[in-house]
C-alpha cells in the first residue's frame, strides 16, 4: 500500500470520527432537551407560555435527536473503509449523498414540527398569543425556507464544497425541482385564498402547510431525481 493511500486512509478516519462524534453530541443536545422539556412540564404541571416553552424544547430536541442518531449510525466507526473510495475523486459522491440524504431527513422533521404548529395556530387564532406558540408556528416555515436554500446550494455547507457540488446535471436537477415547488406554492396560496374568502380562519391555517409543503416538495424532488441519476450511471 502506498504513502498515498494510508494517508487517503487516515483523512478518511479522521473526517468518519470528527462526524460521529459531532453526530452524537448533536443527539445529547436534542435528548437533554427533549427530556428536559418534557419532564418539566410533566412533573410542573405548567400551564401557557411555561408549557408552550416545553414544548417546543421537547420538539425540537426529538428532532435534534432524531438527526443526531442518523448521523451517527451512518458514521460509525468500525466499517471498512475504501481505499479507492477515499480520494478526491469519490469525494464528490460522498457529499452528493450526504445532500440527499439531508434533503430527505428535513421533511421528516419539519413534519414533526408541523403537527406542534397546529395546535398553536389554533391557540393564537382562539386569543392566546404568547411569545411560544408564535415560535412553534415559525419552525416549520423557518424549514420550509431551509430546504429550498440546500437545494439552490446557498448554505454553508454546499458553498464550501461547490467545486464538487456545481455540475450541469445538479443545475438541471435544481431547476426541475424549484418549477415543483413554485407550482406547489401557487397551488397552495390559491387554496389558501379561495378558504379565507369562505372562513379567514382556514385560509391562515393553511398558510403554514403551504409554505412547509412547497419547500420540502423542492428537498424531496431533487432527493428523488438524484436516485435516479444514480441509477442511470450505474
Amino acid at each position: 500500500m502506498s504513502n498515498s493511500d494510508d494517508q487517503a486512509i487516515q483523512r478518511a478516519k479522521l473526517e468518519r470520527n470528527r462526524c460521529w462524534w459531532t453526530a452524537l453530541a448533536l443527539a445529547a443536545v436534542g435528548a437533554a432537551a427533549m427530556v428536559g422539556g418534557g419532564g418539566f412540564a410533566i412533573v410542573s404541571g405548567v400551564e401557557g407560555d411555561q408549557a408552550t416553552a416545553a414544548g417546543v424544547a421537547a420538539g425540537v430536541g426529538f428532532g435534534l435527536t432524531l438527526i443526531g442518531a442518523i448521523w451517527a449510525w451512518i458514521s460509525r466507526p468500525g466499517q471498512p473503509i475504501d481505499v479507492a473510495g477515499s480520494g478526491e475523486g469519490a469525494r464528490r459522491d460522498k457529499l452528493e449523498r450526504a445532500r440527499t440524504q439531508q434533503l430527505v431527513m428535513l421533511p421528516v422533521v419539519l413534519l414533526l414540527f408541523m403537527a406542534q404548529a397546529h395546535r398553536a395556530m389554533e391557540r393564537i387564532l382562539g386569543g392566546d398569543h404568547n411569545l411560544g406558540a408564535y415560535v412553534q408556528v415559525l419552525l416549520p416555515v423557518l424549514y420550509g425556507w431551509l430546504i429550498p436554500l440546500v437545494v439552490m446550494g446557498w448554505d454553508a455547507h454546499t458553498r464550501k464544497h461547490r467545486r464538487f457540488l456545481e455540475d450541469e446535471l445538479t443545475q438541471l436537477m435544481r431547476a426541475k425541482s424549484m418549477i415543483l415547488a413554485f407550482i406547489v406554492l401557487m397551488s397552495g396560496i390559491t387554496l389558501a385564498l379561495g378558504l379565507g374568502l369562505w372562513r379567514a380562519q382556514y385560509g391562515i391555517m393553511a398558510l403554514p402547510y403551504v409554505l412547509a409543503i412547497g419547500g420540502a416538495s423542492a428537498g424531496l424532488r431533487f432527493a428523488w431525481l438524484d436516485r435516479e441519476a444514480g441509477r442511470d450511471g450505474e
